[in-house]
């Protein structure tokens, strides 16, 4: 049989050979099979061919007595459509139900069957043996669909056992309920403004047990008693969950897709299209109703007449495809892409229907237009870029260049393509432009400098970008741009040069320095500066100076708005310099400076003043300090003088007399207390005595005898002091002059005693056992200079620590408070030992080793001749 679709590839062919809805065509008088698609043919066993040989009441296993009076209205026109159920027997000779919707395509002059099984296959006995309430209840109690039998008020009194697997009740909890209340109620209220026919088809949302709503697809018939009054309605009704999905799915994928489609039936009038044009057209067309008018009123008026000239030609047949404007409501211009198909009659050839797609396009024709254009402006960017632009493989190899680069290498595109970039690199500089190509290579686009040699041997300093070429999401290339930047660099190298020096200059005086422009806006600050004035140069620059820079008069008055001599000096270009002025810092604080302010000109013309200062506020007060000092000293030493003299002479009184008291007889006890104050008067004398000289060198007044000294005579007068204390503390007191030491020297001998002295004395007090050594030498010292003598003193005693060596020869120091309370003392002997060894031309060190001993040892002129001093 020849079908109406004569072309296989048309959606709606694919449709019919492949829904999984049983569709036959009979033919006018319902009784002969024209054809039947692959589902229809398997829900009853049979080939397509077999079934055009078989009458439709062939295959009907139940007699239905009003078949022929129900067919009677649909043959003759009054009906659009007929609903029935209908059982048949299969080729096996099992019975299968189908739920039948007769549909009249007059201008074929045939009837469209579109049969949904009702229940699946039972096993049974031949039709002819069973009764037809065993065959009807057989297929009420096996239809998958939902049968269900209401009253005219939707009162419910029968369902079938499918509504168990399908929405999960049992029959009988249904059975006296309304049936609306299962329904959802957004349907309930339109289909209780709907007008249906006494056989229809509606579909809505009904309530699963759980609560969910599925689809269902219910086609009713009203049964009527002998005088038309309503008895009962019939329905069966079809889960079309899934297919509902699929249409939803269908439409967005439409919208997505910005596709829309419409069915045009010519014969018959009938015209749909799908929401998305719908949507695409605003509604200005209807749904369900070919309005040419509307349509090309929606067009844009310069392509109304290309459009119903190919609308002609498809009426006449084939396939035609064209691109138009619509213009929307508010003034806006799509692009759309139809598409139209011609269905032909089998019969007449004549077209039948128009199948038909509209595509919004305009988004994708902007973006081919925007496309060209970035096309256009690369090659633009391409051919005429000053700086050299390139393409390389993956490899390094030369896959595209411009002439720019050709020019800057002084190679032609023959000579360079195909061919690596490595071979135009500067050696040395190879291994970091390989590592930098290798970057981009691998997807990181950088900027970096290359040094290229040029055909002609010359160097080049060339500035390189790089950048990864991505194909889906692969890089297949490097896309590159090279500027020359050789006599620019070698500019930078000169300026940076300079720049450095300058700035090296700037730095590294002790002077601040800031520059400003006529306005008094400053240009620069150097870093001391910033540290005096405690600011940052970045803040200086630009801004005016005196927001960085405060400073006022000596006397503390501030200077009038633009009479500073900054001011005055950018004014009339003579320099000025100023004394103590006062500076103040950001943080408040001020100090003092002199400061001078020289121009800035440029051929004649004053373009700005530069200020060098300096901070003379340590100067002042280091000048202050010092006058302070010098009275200080002088009064100190006035006071030490006249002091020591006073307390002496009271003193000798003290002593005098307690010799006298030591001479008459005394009780044992009066005696030692006369000898304890004897003592006691000496050592406060002898403490005088160091004070007198501590202020006597203090102040300068200090005289040095120049007289022959024996040094055998100097130390013996030492032993003679010391021995008995020595013997009494169980010390060995050695005193040793070494071979070499000259029989006489030129010195102060009483002054060398009192060192020496000091220096014994102290070793005896701090040893309580072992040896106390003083060793007398010529000191070595080096060619032509004077002759020095070297005298050491060593002990056994408690020794000192490390760390407060360092305090022995300080004034008034005492190592630790528990020694001074041990072994007293003020803390003056060793500070005027060292006075005592560099008015003599010497110096004095010692080293110790805490409970180890102790070394002194000082130098001396051999002579003290006043040169040699």
């Amino acid at each position: 049989m020849e079908h109406a679709f004569a072309n296989p590839s048309l959606p709606f062919e694919q449709l019919y050979y492949h829904s999984p809805i049983g569709t036959a065509f009979l033919s006018p008088d319902a009784d002969a099979w024209v054809g039947a698609n692959p589902s229809f043919c398997g829900m009853l066993g049979y080939g397509e061919e077999e079934l055009q040989s078989m009458p439709y009441s062939q295959l009907a296993v139940l007699s239905v007595s009003d078949r022929e009076e129900r067919l009677a209205p649909l043959l003759a026109g009054s009906l659009p459509s007929l609903a029935l159920t209908e059982t048949f027997a299969r080729k096996d000779g099992s019975p299968v139900t189908a739920r039948l919707h007769l549909i009249p395509i007059r201008s074929e002059g045939i009837i469209q069957v579109i049969a949904v099984q009702v229940t699946e296959l039972i096993p049974t006995a031949p039709a002819d043996t069973l009764s037809e309430e065993t065959i009807l209840r057989l297929v009420l109690d096996h239809a998958q669909d939902l049968i269900t039998v209401s009253t005219p008020d939707g009162i419910t009194r029968y369902v079938s056992p499918a509504i168990q697997s399908v929405l999960g009740y049992e029959p009988a909890e249904l059975i006296g309920r309304n049936n609306m209340a299962l329904y959802h109620p957004d349907d309930v209220r339109q289909l209780m403004t709907q007008t249906f026919r006494d056989v229809d088809v509606f579909e809505c949302r009904v309530r699963h047990r759980d609560g969910h709503y599925l689809w269902f697809e219910t086609t009713f018939e009203v049964l009527r008693t002998a005088n038309g009054e309503l008895d009962k309605i019939v329905g069966i009704g079809r889960d079309v969950t899934a297919r509902k999905k699929f249409e939803e799915n269908l439409a967005e994928a439409q919208r997505l897709a910005r596709i829309g489609s419409w069915d045009w039936e010519i014969a018959g009038g009938r015209f749909s299209c799908s929401d998305e044009m719908h949507r695409m057209f605003e509604g200005r067309i209807d749904r369900d109703r070919i309005d040419l008018e509307a349509f090309f009123a929606c067009l844009h008026v310069d392509d109304r007449d290309r459009i119903e000239a190919n609308l002609q030609k498809a009426l006449k047949g084939g396939f035609h495809e064209a691109d138009f404007r619509i213009v929307t409501a508010g003034g806006d211009t799509r692009l759309i892409h139809a598409r139209i198909q011609s269905i032909l009659m089998p019969d007449t050839g004549e077209v039948e229907r128009l199948l038909g797609t509209v595509q919004d396009i305009t988004e994708r024709r902007q973006m081919e237009e925007q496309l060209r254009e970035s096309e256009q402006r690369y090659k633009s960017l391409f051919n005429y870029n000053p700086s050299g632009v390139y393409s390389f493989d993956l490899e390094g190899n030369f896959t595209s260049l411009n002439g720019s680069l050709e020019k800057m290498l002084g190679y032609t595109r023959e000579e360079l393509m195909p061919g690596s970039f490595v071979r135009l690199v500067f050696p040395p500089d190879l291994p970091r432009t390989q590592a930098n190509f290798n970057r981009a290579a691998q997807g990181v686009p950088h900027n970096y400098e290359a040094l290229i040699v040029h055909k002609n041997g010359s160097l080049l300093d060339l500035s390189v970008t790089n950048v990864p070429i991505f194909v889906d999401d692969r890089v297949v290339g490097v896309f590159g741009i090279a500027s020359d930047i050789t006599e620019r660099k070698r500019h930078m190298e000169q300026i940076e040069k300079l720049s450095d020096e300058h700035a090296l200059i700037l730095s590294s005086v002790s002077e601040g320095i800031f520059g400003v422009d006529r306005e008094g806006r400053g240009i620069f600050l150097n870093p001391p500066g910033a540290r005096m004035l405690g600011c940052e140069p970045e803040l200086f620059a630009g801004r005016p100076y005196q927001e960085s820079v405060h400073h006022t008069r000596a006397d503390g008055s501030r200077y009038a708005e633009g009479k500073s001599p900054v001011h005055l000096t950018i004014q009339d270009g003579q320099p000025r310099a100023a004394r103590e002025d006062v500076f103040w810092r950001t943080d408040g604080s001020s100090f003092l400076a002199d400061y001078r302010v020289t121009p800035i000109a440029d051929r004649g013309e004053i373009r700005g003043a530069v200020v060098v200062w300096r901070d003379i506020t340590s100067e002042v007060e280091v000048l202050k300090a010092k006058e302070s000092a010098e009275r200080a000293d002088h009064a100190k030493s006035e006071f030490l003088a006249i002091m020591s003299h006073e307390l002496r002479t009271p003193m000798n009184g003290i002593m005098g007399m307690t010799d006298l008291l030591l001479d008459t007889p005394l009780s044992d006890t009066q005696r030692e207390y006369a000898e304890i104050v004897m003592k006691s008067s000496r050592n406060l004398l002898r403490i005088l005595n160091d004070i007198l000289d501590f202020s006597k060198i203090e102040a300068g007044k200090l005289d040095l005898e120049c007289e022959p000294v024996d040094p055998a005579q100097l130390l013996e007068s030492v032993r003679e002091l010391f021995e008995v204390k020595a013997d009494e503390k169980g010390v060995v007191l050695d005193m040793r002059i070494e071979d070499g030491t000259p029989a006489t020297f030129g010195g102060d001998a009483a002054r060398i005693r009192q060192v020496l002295v000091n220096l014994v004395g102290n070793a005896i007090k701090f040893t309580d056992a072992g040896r106390v050594s003083v060793r007398l030498r010529r000191a070595p010292n080096e060619r032509h200079a004077p002759d020095m003598l070297e005298f050491e003193v060593s002990d056994t005693g408690i020794g000192i620590p490390a760390d407060k060596l360092d305090r022995l020869f300080q004034s008034f120091s005492q190592l630790h408070p528990g020694i001074n309370r041990k072994y007293g003392g003020t803390g003056l002997g060793l500070a005027i030992c060292k006075r005592l060894v560099e008015l003599m031309g010497g110096r004095i060190e010692a080293r110790s080793e805490e409970g180890a001993g102790s070394l002194f040892r000082f130098t001396l002129l051999a002579s003290c001749d006043s040169e040699q001093r």
